[in-house]
């Protein structure tokens, strides 16, 4: 019973990290630097059109 709720628990802890490591249809999700100065993480699309700039850290 333990190892099938260790494994439960496991299972529950890596699902935040798998799905942002997937890509949208709207591209790779970036920090973008905004015009106003605001950084966001958002997809790269959204980042284009709100003529944002990337930011590497």
């Amino acid at each position: 019973m333990k190892k099938i709720l260790g494994l439960c628990a496991g299972a529950l802890l890596m699902m935040p990290f798998t799905l942002q490591a997937e890509n949208s249809p709207t591209g790779p999700f970036v920090e973008c630097q905004l015009q106003n100065g605001n950084v966001e993480f958002m997809p790269a699309m959204f980042c284009e059109i709100k003529k944002g700039k990337y930011v590497f850290n």
